[in-house]
């Protein structure tokens, strides 16, 4: 029994997808940063990619939900319900007088 080919969707050229989304204020978020969706109670989403559909310009992200951490789910939401969480800044250190 040989190998099968590795056979291409026919729909496959009306999507454009990119492993990162540039948010209207400019922040870039890149693939497998950790964000929040408005409307989402208490959910944490690891980010996958931004589609756009070429024939009719609608888009939308895709993310993986975390619970605990731990990959649970595929979802799908419009970028405009993306809540980015802030970067980790680094400690101070102390001043000795």
């Amino acid at each position: 029994m040989g190998r099968r080919k590795a056979v291409k969707s026919p729909l496959a050229h009306l999507y454009h997808r990119v492993p990162h989304y540039t948010m209207p204020d400019g922040r870039i978020i890149e693939k497998d940063e950790i964000i929040k969706i408005k409307g989402e109670h208490g959910g944490k989403f690891k980010f996958l990619e931004h589609v756009t559909r070429t024939d009719s310009g609608i888009e939308w992200i895709d993310c993986f939900e975390l619970r605990g951490g731990v990959l649970c789910g595929w979802r799908s939401f419009y970028p405009d319900r993306i809540k980015p969480l802030p970067k980790t800044r680094r400690k101070r250190r102390k001043k000795v007088i």
